[in-house]
């Protein structure tokens, strides 16, 4: 085979270049609408001020943004908080913060999404330590910083692992913890993007491929396939005393907005600072799910605003079950869980 002269590549490229930018302005004109949606009306608050005394939360991503919030209210509530982080160091500054905020231990322990095996390694650990284990809440998340997408050792586009496959893996490996702590929660932080995600080809677009070369694409395929599985998991679960919902926080003014293109930072900077909420804020949906007492029995739900999202706000594919199956199936083939597993911890 002939290589491609030097002039060939130089329009290779240009080509790749355009067509990049041109993918950017797409994605971002559709976007745009999804993220003013939302600006004019109230930012809810959460209305239960109910004791999590006794309980054990772990929370990912709880260094900064939401998570941090969300952890500190929790303490608040008098639960021992573990903070599952990929920075141990900085994680011991944040539970000293908390710890001193709010007379509770917090417990930090090392967790790297990027990596299923660390994954494995926490949940074993958490497994053999913990007594009990009443609420999980999947908050971490990436936004690819580039149309360079980024892949994990495990062979999986960055984002997509951390968004979505790592925590399916968590929730996985804890799920006997918490189904022997019933009644009790899993919580995941996904966002209102999931309404223009794509999850046809979900096996190639978790490994980078068959997805427009923007830095938002893989993070909107990620967060519907994760509120997909979350209504398969709901039904798997619904008879164990363990619920499973998914939530949007709002458009809230944290670093995971603030990468890719000039264009789409600028953007998200305006809309976040200007109508956007405050972490306190974007923390308040979580803290709704996590520990409202009416709630106890709801699953498979997505929330926004601390209650269930209006249908205007779902993505229409949450409705379709046969879907949902299979992307719980490829999740699982992909982390290698097996099925059976599963129903053992439902006997």
């Amino acid at each position: 085979m002939e290589k491609d002269s030097p002039s060939m590549k130089q329009c290779r490229s240009a080509f790749s270049r355009f067509y990049d930018l041109l993918s950017e302005w797409m994605f971002l004109a559709r976007v745009a609408p999804l993220s003013t949606s939302h600006l004019f009306e109230r930012h809810a608050m959460c209305s239960s001020d109910a004791s999590m005394e006794g309980k054990t939360v772990i929370i990912t991503g709880a260094t900064s943004g939401i998570g941090l919030e969300t952890a500190k209210e929790l303490a608040r509530r008098k639960a021992r908080v573990i903070l599952a982080c990929r920075n141990v160091e900085k994680a011991k500054e944040v539970a000293q913060q908390i710890s001193d905020e709010t007379n509770q231990p917090v417990v930090v322990k090392k967790l790297v999404l990027d990596s299923l095996e660390s994954v494995k390694e926490f949940c074993d650990e958490i497994n053999e330590s913990e007594e009990r284990l009443d609420v999980l809440i999947n908050n971490a998340g990436l936004i690819n910083s580039s149309e360079e997408f980024t892949y994990t050792k495990d062979g999986f586009e960055a984002c997509f692992q951390i968004n979505h496959l790592s925590p399916v893996l968590l929730t996985l490996l804890l799920l006997d913890k918490l189904r022997k702590s019933a009644p009790s929660r899993i919580v995941n932080v996904s966002s209102d993007s999931h309404t223009i995600g794509d999850v046809s080809q979900l096996e190639a677009k978790a490994r980078g491929k068959c997805t427009l070369r923007t830095p938002f694409a893989p993070y909107a395929n990620s967060k519907l396939a994760m509120c997909l599985y979350t209504v398969a998991l709901a039904d798997k679960v619904k008879d164990t005393g363990v619920t499973v919902n998914s939530l949007h926080p709002g458009l809230v003014q944290t670093p995971i907005a603030s990468h890719g293109s000039f264009i789409r930072r600028v953007l998200f900077h305006l809309l976040s600072h200007t109508k956007g909420k405050t972490p306190l804020q974007g923390a308040q949906t979580t803290i709704q799910v996590s520990v409202d007492p009416a709630l106890e029995t709801t699953t498979g739900e997505f929330f926004e605003e601390c209650a269930p999202a209006a249908k205007r706000y779902r993505n229409p594919l949450l409705e379709d079950r046969a879907l949902a199956e299979e992307v719980f199936g490829t999740s699982l083939r992909l982390v290698g869980f097996d099925p059976d597993r599963l129903l053992g911890t439902q006997s």
